[in-house]
């Protein structure tokens, strides 16, 4: 089978879709074991999680970043690091990155072209595996971070955690970073559901940070931690004996968070609790105070309350405009973004929403309260729900629809006054198209998104604990 260039993995990424979303190991445990299990070569931080996931994700790169560079130059020899997240904004390179020239850099396009080659030959080889998208990316992140011989890697799920692809990583710690209403078609219908999904990632002795405020999930999680035998640390606290607390960020690295909200102070705490818990010659170095406060200092995580400043010659006269673009698509997401919206000081606010068909839209509509104008679209996806579907749900009712994006944007752009605020949020899609645009980024020719198309959730048999993998 000839090697793929970058345009054709993306043509063979987007061929895929069809199969939609297909929890379960089998497909995935037989390709890994016909790479030679590259996912065992590289001990990991599984991060699973409703909202808070990338962030904490990237917090603890970022730190893992920092303690790699110190430890190459005390110990004279490369360290590096990893990061898996899921999904990307404008580019599939986005989502696997590694440390390259002393910083962590996305993976270079035929690099990772090669390496969903590699996946694909193997996927071939009789009896042909049939995997789905994210399988098949996930699989390339585990052959390409043995490759490279990583000292750690950062590893998001997908999908809930206890049938995820990423959930065969060699974890030697696990984080649950919140519980809420999301993906309910593939994960139950409640948040006690969804929580056992998510605790699927527990393994035994294998610490285990959550921070969970839903009080029936945080014991699902409690239990599920007890039956593998996982240490665990949690917030808030509970009485049950050998919980531990998780420990709180000092208000010193507090200060120094980058990412905007109350919430970033636990999702911060969770990735220095984890890090803390690493073995091997790194471990000193992720749990020395400098480097916590250099990484959490410099992490970066587009898409999450961040205020952009348009460099596109189309978009530079609205440079007076504060625009904030935010991936909240679920309300806990949207009740964070609100939080955030009451503690600025108040300005002229403009509304730009869009959110795809199947997510929840009760409460999604809470900044709406704060704005003086709410404009409505259609998210560029497949997915996309119609902006006029979208004004007709509770709360959306004082929106204007306008179908398309760009249109809407413009639109969006010039009700808002010089000196106003243009928030922006709901659909990642439509955040990272905004984004996009505002701030001419590269973006891959042939857009590849995570399969919308709901296929038959496959029935599958809980998995035997595995052993210990600490």
């Amino acid at each position: 089978m000839s090697p793929l260039d970058y345009p054709q993995t993306l043509h063979y990424l987007a061929s895929l879709s069809p199969l939609g979303i297909q929890p379960g190991l089998a497909r995935i445990t037989e390709l890994l074991r016909r790479l030679g299990h590259p996912e065992r070569r590289v001990p990991a931080i599984h991060i699973a999680g409703t909202n808070g996931k990338g962030s904490t994700s990237a917090y603890a790169a970022s730190i893992a970043q920092i303690a790699a560079r110190r430890a190459s130059v005390d110990h004279q020899r490369p360290f590096r690091i990893g990061l898996y997240t899921s999904p990307h904004l404008h580019r599939l390179t986005e989502r696997i990155q590694y440390s390259q020239h002393d910083a962590l850099t996305e993976c270079p396009p035929q690099r990772l072209a090669d390496a969903v080659s590699t996946v694909r030959s193997a996927c071939a080889q009789a009896p042909q595996v049939d995997l789905t998208f994210f399988e098949v990316l996930t699989a390339a992140a585990f052959w390409l971070f043995a490759q490279e011989q990583l000292d750690l890697a950062i590893i998001e799920t997908g999908l809930g955690g206890r049938l995820d692809a990423t959930r065969l990583c060699q974890a030697q710690a696990t984080v649950i970073t919140s519980i809420s209403l999301d993906h309910m078609d593939w994960l139950g219908p409640t948040v006690t559901h969804i929580a056992a999904e998510k605790a699927g990632i527990f393994a035994p002795e294998v610490p285990a940070l959550c921070v969970c405020l839903d009080a029936a999930a945080r014991q699902v999680l409690v239990s599920a931690a007890q039956a593998v035998r996982a240490p665990m640390w949690l917030h808030p606290q509970t009485e049950t004996p050998d919980i531990k607390p998780l420990p709180s960020l000092p208000s010193s690295l507090q200060a120094l968070l980058p990412l905007p909200g109350e919430h970033q102070r636990w999702n911060a705490a969770l990735a220095v609790a984890a890090l803390s818990h690493i073995q091997g010659p790194l471990r000193p170095f992720v749990r020395d105070l400098d480097v916590i406060s250099e990484g959490l200092r410099t992490t970066r995580w587009p898409g999450r309350i961040e205020t952009i400043h348009p460099v596109s010659a189309h978009h530079q006269r609205f440079a007076d405009r504060e625009i904030v673009v935010d991936a909240a698509h679920n309300p806990e997401g949207v009740a964070s973004l609100t939080s955030w919206l009451q503690s600025e000081p108040e300005r002229p606010l403009t509304i730009l929403c869009g959110v795809v068909v199947g997510k929840l839209t009760a409460g999604m509509d809470a900044p709406i309260l704060y704005a003086q104008r709410v404009i409505a679209c259609c998210p560029p996806t497949p997915r996309g729900l119609a902006a006029t579907q979208l004004v007709a749900e509770p709360g959306f009712g004082t929106a204007q629809p306008i179908e398309d994006w760009q249109l809407a944007l413009q639109t969006a752009l010039e009700q808002t006054p010089p000196g106003g605020r243009l928030l922006v949020y709901g659909s990642i899609f439509l955040m990272a198209a905004v984004r996009a645009a505002l701030l001419d980024e590269p973006t891959d020719e042939l857009l590849v998104q995570d399969p919308g198309k709901v296929t038959t959730p496959q029935a599958a048999p809980p998995l035997p604990a595995p052993a210990a993998r600490r």
